[in-house]
């Protein structure tokens, strides 16, 4: 029988303590950590027009059509290039052009690409009750469950919703895209000494399984869990 042991950390996260329970299972290098995530910021999702009427159709007209105007001021900003070198302007126009032309190109195509991740995010914010769309607000920070196995790493997150206008509650397994996936061990050293969490000796250290790591397009809760 496989017997799983628990231990309890406190870790600051950004200024904040984070309670995190990590279960082992021994005879395996299966590790289940579950912890307290954080509340998305809607900061560019409420800027997204219709979004109460149409709710991830317009997210992703919105998206699409960043994409296809950042775009196209970064093939506009290469083709003025061109003609400015063409007609032998002065140098010193080339690289405000190239500063204003890609900079503003690659903004709006970052913002259309963050809005097009954020899709499934908005899809489950539409009421269960009264099918309002982006109806449903987070009530408390949402519980996130990580599996990591020597060939697997998997992220779900359950989030806690109260719709503003009919008052329904729900906590649901969230289908946001969270890329989660095994990264590559270091077969070298540690570069540093790393102090051990449970005994506090400080030595050198050998990964003993591929990290994980996960990607979130909200941009919180990312990185490489190295064990």
């Amino acid at each position: 029988m496989l017997q799983i042991t628990e231990e309890i950390h406190t870790k600051n996260i950004n200024g904040k303590n984070k309670t995190y329970s990590i279960e082992f299972v021994q005879g395996s290098l299966v590790i289940i950590c579950t912890y307290k995530g954080e509340k998305r910021d809607r900061k560019t999702i409420n800027q997204v027009p219709f979004i109460k009427i149409h709710g991830k159709k317009a997210v992703q007209i919105t998206g699409w059509l960043c994409m296809f105007f950042g775009l196209a001021i970064l093939i506009g900003t290469a083709i003025i290039l061109v003609y400015l070198i063409s007609q032998n302007f002065e140098e010193g126009i080339y690289f405000p052009v190239c500063l204003i032309g890609f900079y503003a190109g690659t903004e709006i195509c970052s913002i259309g690409n963050s809005l097009l991740w954020k899709v499934r995010y908005v899809k489950a914010t539409r009421c269960k009750r009264c099918h309002k769309n982006y109806a449903y607000e987070e009530i408390e920070e949402p519980d996130i469950k990580e599996i990591s196995t020597e060939e697997s790493y998997v992220v779900t997150v359950t989030r806690n919703w109260r719709c503003k206008y009919c008052g329904h509650i729900d906590s649901s397994e969230s289908p946001e895209k969270i890329k989660a996936y095994k990264g590559l061990k270091e077969i070298k050293r540690a570069a540093k000494e790393i102090k051990c969490e449970r005994c506090g000796k400080t030595e050198f250290n050998f990964e003993y399984k591929n990290p994980d790591i996960k990607e979130d397009p909200f941009g919180k809760n990312c990185g490489s869990n190295r064990d």
